[in-house]
C-alpha cells in the first residue's frame, strides 16, 4: 500500500491566484482624480500710479418687509446688516487699490456715494454711502476724509452703507465711483 498525498498542479494554483488578484482589484473602490483652476495675481504698481485689485462687493442678501442697511466696513473687512435686511454667504468685500508715489505727500478724494441699479432694469436703485480708509508702508489702516498722506506705496480701501429699500426685487445690481489719488 502506498501513501496517498495531495499533489498540486502548479497551473491550477497559478490560475487560482491571479483569479483571486483579479476578484480583490474589482473589489476594490474605483479612484478619481480632479483637477482645479487656481488663479494667481500679482499687482505692480509705478511710481505715480493706482490699480484696482478688488471692487466693493456688498454680497448677497434678502430684502425684507421693511427697509435696512448693508454695512461693509473699510477698514475690517467685516459685513453688517440692520433692520429688514438678512445677510446670505460670506461673499462681500472693500474694495482695494494699490497706488505708489508723490514726492511730499498724496491728497485722496473721490466719490462720497454710487448709485446701483438693477442689470436689466425694472427696479427700484439703491444708494450707497462710502467710507474711505489708507494704509502706508509698514503702517496700520486709518479712515480718510480728504487727508494728506506720506508719499510711497498705499493701500486704499473702500466700504461704506448700502441702503435697501423694502421689498426690493431680486437681481444683480451694480454701479460705479472713483477714487482720486493725487501725488504733489
Amino acid at each position: 500500500m502506498g501513501i496517498r498525498g495531495t499533489r498540486h498542479c502548479r497551473g491550477a494554483l497559478r490560475a487560482l491566484t491571479i483569479a483571486v488578484a483579479t476578484a480583490s482589484a474589482t473589489l476594490c473602490p474605483p479612484t478619481y482624480a480632479a483637477d482645479t483652476n487656481v488663479t494667481a495675481n500679482a499687482a505692480v504698481v509705478r511710481p505715480n500710479s493706482l490699480i484696482k485689485t478688488d471692487d466693493l462687493n456688498f454680497g448677497t442678501l434678502v430684502s425684507g418687509a421693511t427697509g435696512g442697511t448693508v454695512t461693509v466696513n473699510p477698514v475690517t473687512n467685516a459685513r453688517t446688516s440692520g433692520g429688514g435686511v438678512t445677510l446670505v454667504g460670506t461673499n462681500a468685500q472693500r474694495a482695494i487699490f494699490q497706488g505708489t508715489g508723490g514726492i511730499f505727500l498724496i491728497t485722496v478724494s473721490g466719490s462720497t456715494s454710487a448709485t446701483l441699479a438693477r442689470v436689466g432694469g425694472g427696479a427700484p436703485s439703491m444708494t450707497a454711502t462710502l467710507v474711505r480708509a489708507a494704509s502706508t508702508s509698514g503702517g496700520g489702516i486709518a479712515l480718510l476724509g480728504s487727508t494728506l498722506l506720506p508719499s510711497g506705496v498705499q493701500t486704499y480701501y473702500i466700504g461704506g452703507t448700502l441702503t435697501v429699500p423694502a421689498n426690493q426685487p431680486a437681481g444683480d445690481y451694480s454701479g460705479t465711483f472713483t477714487l482720486t489719488v493725487n501725488y504733489l
